[in-house]
């Protein structure tokens, strides 16, 4: 039985956020693929479902690292929170 939409967008999502933690704690070189899918509870093979290689899940992480990086820089800069330097 395949899964619905919504839950494929959900794993996804779930895996780009593992992903841009990782690559963030321990750099781009420093994690596979096997250990991201793994960590998310899925298989290597589901990778595939979700990415066509390495280099564009690698983009996603990185853009969404950055998209949550320009909101809290954008926040501030109108008045929010101050910007904090975290994972």
């Amino acid at each position: 039985m395949g899964h619905s939409k919504a839950e494929k967008a959900k794993t996804h999502k779930r895996i780009v956020a593992i992903a841009s933690k990782r690559f963030r704690e321990e750099g781009l070189a420093g994690v596979g693929i096997a250990d991201l899918m793994k960590e998310a509870g899925l298989t290597v093979g589901g990778f595939y479902k979700h990415f066509d290689s390495r280099d564009d899940l690698v983009a996603e992480a990185v853009g969404s690292t950055l998209g949550a990086w320009k909101r809290q820089v954008d926040a501030a800069a109108s008045g929010g929170p101050p910007l904090r330097m975290s994972r």
